[in-house]
């Protein structure tokens, strides 16, 4: 048996050996495991209902950035400066949505690997980029506004320059390694 069949395997059956597990344990000891679920998915209900408000209104600024054209001046505003500093442009509409949404900006990575290639310097730093870089604003939003948090000046300046800081040290890497 080969380790990709052996790996497959194991993928495929991973949640329901889990559940199973997880059930037999509840069982074991007696614990009203469908009720413990019908409480699980009563509470994961209100958090999405929570939530929702929130991730639309971040698609919405998304999509208005996006059709005002503001997103494309600031491609041709910054475009000599990413020239000048050796910075590949491809890479522009990833820094700039990033740092809003985490599947938004795998669309991109994946327009960059299409556009240059994955060995290409754009490619591997839009990667490291992808993996390295947190969607702060997307968790600000929605996490202080879920816990009712409302002074969060410091943790916007904070998660801001950490993300300039993995952005940095993205392009810093795959340029010398």
């Amino acid at each position: 048996m080969n380790l990709e069949v052996v790996l497959e395997t194991l993928s495929a059956s991973f949640v329901p050996v889990m559940a199973a597990i997880i059930l037999a344990h509840g069982l074991l000891h007696n614990a009203p495991v469908y009720d413990y679920f019908i409480d699980g998915a009563k509470k994961g209900l209100q958090t999405a209902i929570e939530i929702l408000p929130f991730l639309i209104g971040i698609y919405l600024a998304i999509n208005s950035l996006t059709a005002s054209g503001l997103i494309g001046f600031l491609y041709h505003l910054l475009d000599p400066l990413f020239r000048l500093l050796h910075i590949p442009v491809q890479l522009l509409p990833l820094m700039l949505l990033r740092a809003v949404s985490g599947s938004g900006s795998f669309i991109i990575v994946q327009n960059i690997l299409e556009e240059v290639g994955p060995d290409s310097y754009a490619g591997r730093t839009a990667c490291v980029m992808a993996g390295g870089c947190e969607t702060v604003i997307y968790v600000l939003a929605l996490y202080f506004s879920v816990t009712k948090v409302t002074r969060m000046r410091h943790a916007f300046a904070c998660g801001l320059i950490a993300y300039l800081a993995g952005i940095a040290v993205s392009l810093l890497i795959c340029r010398f390694l």
